[in-house]
């Protein structure tokens, strides 16, 4: 309750009640006033009427005339004075009694809110219960639906086996065909017969052959041919091919008729009776010096020293190995060979070349002619004199492939 507002009411209260009472001397002037009273006071059952009864005890006490002139004085003095207390008691009695009956009616909703708030509290709670118990249920049906695919797949079991066997045998053709192509390969390679060809076959799950891409040997051998071809009119010559154990190009030659030498550091399984070979490394040669017409070195000086082929590492092998060319050339000995070309690159596998490199590879040789294999794609190349087309070439970091191959006819220097 506003306290403020209960002492504003009693203070309303004791204004109505002077408002009530009437002076005896005014009596004519007011009774042309009408008393505004409110009708809740007027018709309020416990404000008592006020009249003489009151002041019996006067008469009772007071019987002479003294006493009766006290007691008309205290009727016109403590009359009005007692009349308007007990106006005023009665009316403030019935305030605060209209006070606590709403104190009462208040406290009384106060407690029908609460268990309200109560009661809808308990609501909440339940409707939170309900809420996880659908999120719940909603998780059931998702391991129902679950378990129903999952017992669709059992029901595919059957199937599926069927199709894993079926696989399998598949698998199991396919791994011995690739397994007997390794061993085939691995066979070659020991017994010496394997051939860089210049056609790479690759073989796919089924055993089926494709072309997978083209290298610079396409070039390398016609080139080489051709170059003896315009060297020498005659074929009564003395040939060294250095590194030719993956090359057919020295039981070629030999059986074309030109006396061939091949030397490598690995065996070579091929014989001709116009072909030897010298298992020897070229950079310490066992042959003797100024023995050959023209010695070719096709795809070999970017290999050696770097240990990919189990030879002897070292920097500037490949240098090393022009020299002792160089030595076993006559003095007007020719010396073909051809390299990678490009971007200069050092891989695990060989040297790429750049005109600089080039030029510091053989320092002891006149060029007579340079010719420039470019790769157009993986399974093109084309021959051109340009040598800037093929100085921008990258080789391939996959599979160290160069991107251009540069091929030369050189004459030793006459000292």
């Amino acid at each position: 309750m506003d306290y403020e507002k209960i002492l504003e009411r009693i203070s309303d209260v004791y204004q109505q009640s002077v408002r009530f009472y009437r002076p005896a001397g005014n009596e004519e002037n007011e009774s042309s006033k009408t008393i505004n009273l409110p009708n809740q006071l007027i018709n309020n059952s416990y404000v008592p009427e006020i009249d003489g009864n009151y002041l019996l005890f006067f008469n009772e006490i007071y019987t002479n005339t003294i006493r009766k002139w006290l007691k008309n004085l205290l009727k016109k003095i403590a009359w009005p004075i007692l009349k308007r207390q007990v106006y005023y008691n009665s009316a403030v009695r019935q305030l605060l009694y209209n006070l606590i009956q709403k104190s009462d009616e208040y406290s009384t909703r106060d407690k029908e809110v609460n268990k309200k708030f109560s009661q809808l509290e308990q609501k909440i709670k339940h409707l939170s219960q309900l809420e996880q118990k659908i999120k719940h249920l909603s998780q059931l049906e998702q391991k129902i639906e679950q378990l129903s695919q999952l017992e669709q797949k059992i029901d595919q079991l059957p199937q599926l086996q069927q199709a894993i066997d079926q696989l399998s045998a598949e698998l199991q053709v396919n791994n011995n065909v690739a397994s007997q192509f390794a061993s085939a390969e691995e066979a070659k390679i020991k017994s010496g017969l394997w051939f860089n060809d210049p056609i790479w076959v690759g073989h796919r799950d089924n055993g089926e052959a494709y072309w997978v891409e083209t290298t610079e040997r396409i070039l390398e051998k016609t080139f080489v041919i051709h170059s003896l071809a315009c060297l020498y009119q005659s074929r009564d010559i003395e040939i060294l091919d250095v590194g030719a154990a993956e090359s057919l190009l020295s039981y070629e030659l030999a059986s074309f008729n030109y006396s061939v030498t091949a030397i490598d550091i690995r065996p070579i399984a091929l014989f001709h009776p116009n072909l030897k070979f010298v298992k020897t490394d070229i950079c310490n040669p066992v042959l003797p010096p100024a023995s050959f017409d023209c010695v070719i070195a096709l795809s070999t000086l970017e290999h050696i020293g770097l240990g990919w082929y189990g030879d002897e590492t070292g920097e500037s092998y490949d240098i090393k190995a022009v020299q002792q060319i160089s030595l076993l050339l006559k003095p007007e000995g020719s010396f073909i060979l051809t390299v990678p070309y490009g971007k200069k690159a050092l891989t695990p596998v060989h040297r790429i070349y750049n005109q600089e490199s080039l030029q510091k590879l053989i320092p002891d040789f006149k060029i007579v002619q340079i010719s420039y294999g470019v790769r157009k794609d993986d399974f093109t190349w084309t021959i051109t004199e340009n040598e800037l087309e093929a100085s921008e070439k990258e080789h391939n970091p996959n599979n160290y492939l160069p991107g251009a191959v540069a091929m030369l006819v050189c004459k030793k220097n006459i000292v």
